[in-house]
């Protein structure tokens, strides 16, 4: 890390080495400690993500002294799982043959294998090479493992994108060993759906907004989901005496996929990118859309909260800005990248109840601190929770720079002048107790549905 050659694309102006060098700290000691869940997958029915490395390069970007870097990531290591097996060079070693690379596919328990394998690899061939053999190419792996960047709520292609961002070869390498281990089958069934109604071109193609629009005249999507996905806890068994916190409907699985799957694929197929498009243009586009999303689901009279898996598509487009900007991969592989997110970003969407738009509701936020984005910058890096808040501001003032060529466009409607208050509203909406072990009480979940408003205060 250095605050001259990696500052990253989104960043503060007061960087210090002394910052950069405890990041990297909070990074080695996370990669030899931790596993890449903070959830087991039997015990909860669902996967939830170490947000150590994405906390502590967005806390080193935005500015965070090192105490403060240090005192965040203390914090998020006291609920992490360790690894459910280290290395095993026996593994690591088979990998080389194609069968055996299979057979560790979607197996979580193989993570540090797949980290190590991926280290050697890069140091042996480059990053390049390693990218479009395992990942962007035409390969049998490659086209494997490509869908999974999107599994689990977009969480390797945000760990993908900040390992090239930042230039660490490390983090790179984590972030294919998790796209490998994951085995969420729902997002590749969507995203294989949608891009045979893209190949098919039968219907035109269309802005991504116009397919929120569509979507909204859709009532198999708009119903796909209902609050009882929020019903998680079970009660007190005799396995478990004091209950546990379980997913046993999961909205994108059965929800989004389950019920809606056809008629989402069709919409979402009209979003289509070609190599020849103006690529700087379309990754705008994505940016701006997944933030509009997100930063106007909101329902008047209600005061300004954020849903927890919208601001997944919005903090995960953010890394596109650096992919536009990878020599490495090709105008192609940079199309399919850009639809894909963009089809992505309606099935986050679609899931969380289709919430109605309504930028206005949002600019009519009343701002507690008024200032601009350094102060919030600031405000942003003392936010004791995993990183989600911090994600969601350099989003923000990411989006605001890469809209601006475009905001004279219909299809971009976040405009200049809606960033900076929706950042506002984000910090303003953060809780005194952001988080209880891996729950979040600054953010709401399946925001288009009125329930997860009734405890929200109503606007003044």
């Amino acid at each position: 890390m250095d605050p001259v050659r990696t500052p990253g694309i989104c960043h503060a102006k007061n960087l210090t080495k002394a910052s950069a060098d405890m990041a990297s700290r909070c990074l080695q000691a996370n990669k030899y400690a931790n596993h890449i869940f903070t959830t087991d997958e039997k015990e909860m029915g669902a996967q939830l993500h170490n947000h150590v490395v994405y906390h502590a390069l967005s806390l080193w970007a935005l500015g965070a002294d090192a105490q403060t870097i240090l005192k965040q990531t203390k914090r998020n290591f006291s609920y992490q799982l360790l690894p459910p097996k280290y290395a095993d060079e026996r593994v690591i070693d088979s990998m080389q043959d194609l069968a055996k690379f299979k057979e560790y596919v979607g197996k979580e328990e193989h993570y540090l294998d797949f980290v190590e394998f991926y280290e050697r690899e890069i140091e042996k061939y480059g990053y390049q090479e390693v990218l479009q053999k395992y990942l962007l190419g035409d390969s049998e792996i490659a086209k494997s493992i490509f869908p999974r960047l999107y599994q689990g709520y977009c969480h390797a292609l945000m760990h993908v994108g900040i390992g090239l961002e930042f230039n660490q070869v490390p983090i790179l390498a984590e972030g294919l060993a998790e796209a490998t281990v994951h085995h969420d089958w729902w997002y590749t069934a969507f995203i294989d759906a949608a891009s045979a109604v893209a190949e098919a071109k039968k219907e035109s193609a269309q802005s991504l907004v116009a397919c929120v629009d569509e979507c909204l005249q859709d009532k198999v999507i708009t119903n796909c989901v209902d609050w009882d996905y929020m019903k998680q806890f079970e009660a007190p068994s005799e396995d478990y005496p004091e209950g546990r916190w379980f997913v046993s409907r999961e909205p994108y699985r059965d929800g989004v996929v389950g019920l809606a799957k056809d008629p989402l694929a069709r919409i979402a197929g009209r979003f289509r990118v070609s190599p020849d498009d103006d690529l700087e243009k379309a990754t705008a586009e994505i940016i701006n859309t997944s933030i509009y999303i997100a930063a106007a689901a909101q329902r008047a009279p209600h005061e300004v909260r954020y849903d927890f898996f919208l601001i997944h598509g919005s903090n995960g487009t953010l890394w596109h800005s650096v992919f536009i900007k990878e020599p490495s991969i090709t105008r192609v592989q940079q199309a399919r990248l850009i639809e894909t997110t963009g089809r992505m970003l309606l099935m986050l969407w679609a899931g969380m109840g289709c919430p109605v738009p309504d930028i206005e509701h949002l600019k009519g936020h009343k701002i507690k601190q008024p200032s601009g984005w350094d102060e919030i910058f600031a405000r942003a890096c003392l936010h004791e929770d995993d990183g989600h808040m911090i994600k969601l501001i350099r989003a923000l003032a990411n989006g605001e720079k890469v809209s601006k060529p475009y905001d004279h466009l219909p299809e971009f409607r976040m405009k200049q002048d809606s960033f900076l208050i929706a950042a506002h509203a984000a910090i303003d909406s953060a809780s005194k107790m952001p988080m209880a072990y891996i729950r979040h009480f600054d953010l709401i979940r399946l925001a288009g549905l009125p329930e997860a408003w009734e405890e929200i205060p109503k606007r003044a």
